[in-house]
């Protein structure tokens, strides 16, 4: 495979941080009252109701992606990327 191009890695990065500044409004949006009474139904998951499985999902699928994110970034800066450079 051949090595990435300098500006291949830049726009990765910068999509990377870009991603990264998306995440916390995302997590907010899907935290926000009007979407969590979507899920605050009277309706069970193999015991548990699926308010909590909804919060517990949201906030594992937050994790997961500050970690990618966090890997993303850091590559980026190995490679050779200032940080803030594309700010």
């Amino acid at each position: 495979m051949a090595p990435e191009s300098p500006q291949t890695a830049t726009e990765r990065s910068a999509r990377a941080r870009d991603a990264a500044r998306a995440l916390p409004l995302l997590g907010l949006f899907l935290l926000l009252p009007p979407v969590i009474s979507l899920f605050a139904v009277p309706a069970e998951v193999a015991g548990v109701p699926l308010i909590v499985i909804y919060l517990f999902g949201v906030w594992g699928a937050l994790v997961l992606g500050a970690a990618l994110l966090a890997r993303a970034l850091a590559s980026g800066e190995r490679e050779g990327d200032e940080p803030g450079s594309a700010d």
